[in-house]
């Protein structure tokens, strides 16, 4: 009786290929690549670490403190509005004349602030990365 010989043929991990593209810069790097080689960028999971944590911590507290400050910003408005309107300083200073200045002022402190966090929030996705590995 014969024994089958049994199927010599060529493996899977010998039939893929031993590089891949880089999902930055597309060059072709090893497959066990951990960094490329031409655009620096680091080709394994990454953590975005203790600086972009922080850097998102600030952005929350910033928009908190810019939508208080719009908020203590619109109960002095009010205030003064009241104020003018029972005193009659001046007859061109209208209640809304102070309402207009008001949503002016309200406007753009919560516009500048939510500028202020957006753009700490950039600044997050961009802080330097490190392989989860690193700190093992």
């Amino acid at each position: 009786m014969v024994t089958p010989i049994p199927f010599r043929g060529r493996s899977q991990e010998s039939l893929a290929p031993s590089t891949q593209a880089c999902p930055y810069c597309c060059d072709q790097i090893p497959r066990e690549a951990k960094k490329c080689r031409c655009c620096g960028e680091w080709v394994v999971g990454t953590s975005a670490g203790f600086a972009a944590a922080g850097l998102r911590l600030l952005a929350l507290l910033w928009v908190g403190v810019t939508l208080l400050g719009g908020a203590g910003l619109w109960y002095l408005g009010q205030s003064v509005r009241r104020w003018v309107w029972m005193h009659a300083v001046d007859a061109q200073i209208t209640p809304q004349l102070i309402d207009l200045g008001l949503y002016a002022l309200i406007a753009i402190v919560v516009l500048k602030g939510l500028m202020v966090s957006v753009g700490l929030g950039v600044m997050a996705r961009l802080s330097p990365r490190r392989p989860r590995w690193w700190t093992r």
